[in-house]
């Protein structure tokens, strides 16, 4: 019997690659690859002519997950704007992230790693008296930290690695009071408490 012909490639669209791009950054965010390996495949993904290139890039990876009902999900729906008195905001995770906040006596921590969005560009407006500011992005997120402080510190702190493909700029426009601004970035699942011994390792790498 004649053997069946080989299946015919086919050619990949944009939305094939955004979509492998999509689960990389999933992979990125848990933890199954590094920085590094995002952006080899990243870049590969976005080189792809079939479907079956694009296929063995994700080949190692959780499939993703089945379509579902729409369904409403509670817990992720924040308002544009939070204030508040004698107590800090903290976020983790960007679902609903508030465009603006503001404390008194109290510290504004927003940590955006492991962001998903859409948007070319993140706006974010905080400000505190007597409480510091505090934004971590990932490694490879561009991000600006503009604004003043009285009495307090200002510190940018990313680490020098290349920009992650498809992932968004991140400006902060802040002012404290009796405070610090401090925008740093972290590995994904990296403690907080971990981030001066991260920079000093980064510093020195590229020192040499």
């Amino acid at each position: 019997m004649p053997e069946d012909p080989l299946p015919t490639p086919v050619r990949a669209s944009d939305a094939d690659r955004e979509a492998v791009v999509a689960r990389l950054q999933t992979a990125l965010a848990e933890g199954r690859i590094d920085v590094d390996e995002f952006g080899q495949r990243a870049g590969a993904a976005h080189g792809a002519v079939t479907t079956g290139q694009l296929a063995e890039l994700v080949a190692d990876l959780p499939g993703a997950a089945p379509a579902a009902a729409e369904v409403e999900v509670v817990g992720v729906h924040r308002a544009e704007r939070v204030t508040s008195f004698f107590g800090d905001v903290v976020v983790s995770g960007t679902a609903g992230l508030p465009q603006a906040v503001a404390t008194v006596f109290g510290d504004i921590r927003l940590d955006l790693r492991g962001m998903r969005t859409t948007a070319d560009r993140v706006e974010l407006n905080l400000g505190a008296v007597f409480g510091d500011v505090v934004v971590i992005v990932d490694e490879g997120v561009d991000a600006e930290l503009s604004g003043w402080t009285f009495f307090g510190d200002k510190r940018t702190e990313l680490a020098p690695v290349p920009r992650a493909p498809g992932t968004p700029r991140v400006v902060v426009s802040a002012r404290t009071v009796f405070g610090d601004l401090r925008l740093r970035s972290l590995r994904p699942g990296e403690p907080v408490s971990r981030w001066r011994a991260h920079l000093d390792r980064f510093s020195s790498r590229h020192r040499r």
